[in-house]
């Protein structure tokens, strides 16, 4: 059982003490809690870490594109929430690292940045949605719907990045979804394999 997982259950039963809850609807407010709670975590990471290196701005902006991405489009998984939100506050540091010099140095270019997200997005239309052993999905309908959120999400970040006149914006956002959408590469998805850490 993850540390998470443990304090959610604990503040389930606090919550829940006087309260007559059925089993199931205590394991909804225990998965409720635990989301909110790495959410929380995760955010405060990357804020912490994009602080620190004084590249807040583009890492919570490759952040919040590369996580909405990583919503419906899934990707490659770690074995705890913990290590997932640590090397997940790190790489987004980086990238906001990375982007802060690319355009202080002016190393921009509106057709790189759309040739990234080119690749991006025949990424997600080949590769997405990839699931987990941990939470598969079944339905063939679902696997649709998050196919085409996937790719809506992508052309939403061509059209920001085409109308957005703020380099910082721009190439935050396209390193983020580039990020996310490699993750969904078989590489990084092996079942039983090294790469589900």
């Amino acid at each position: 059982m993850s540390f998470s997982e443990n304090i959610s259950l604990k503040l389930t039963e606090v919550i829940t003490n006087e309260l007559d809850y059925s089993e199931g609807k205590k394991e909804i407010i225990a998965y409720a809690i635990e989301t909110t709670l790495l959410f929380v975590v995760g955010s405060f990471l990357i804020v912490l870490l994009g602080y620190a290196f004084k590249a807040l701005i583009p890492a919570v902006i490759a952040a919040v594109f590369g996580g909405l991405l990583r919503r419906v489009s899934g990707g490659a998984h770690f074995s705890s929430p913990l290590k997932c939100l640590i090397i997940g506050a790190i790489i987004y540091s980086a990238i906001g690292v990375v982007t802060k010099k690319l355009v202080e140095y002016d190393f921009t270019n509106q057709y790189v940045l759309l040739i990234i997200l080119l690749f991006s997005f025949l990424l997600v239309i080949l590769l997405a949605p990839v699931d987990s052993e941990a939470k598969p999905i079944h339905s063939s309908s679902l696997k649709f719907k998050l196919k085409i959120s996937s790719i809506v999400f992508v052309i939403v970040s061509f059209l920001v990045i085409s109308f957005v006149d703020n380099k910082l914006i721009s190439v935050s956002a396209v390193l983020g979804v580039f990020y996310q959408s490699l993750t969904l590469l078989p590489i990084f998805n092996r079942k039983g394999g090294e790469y589900r850490l």
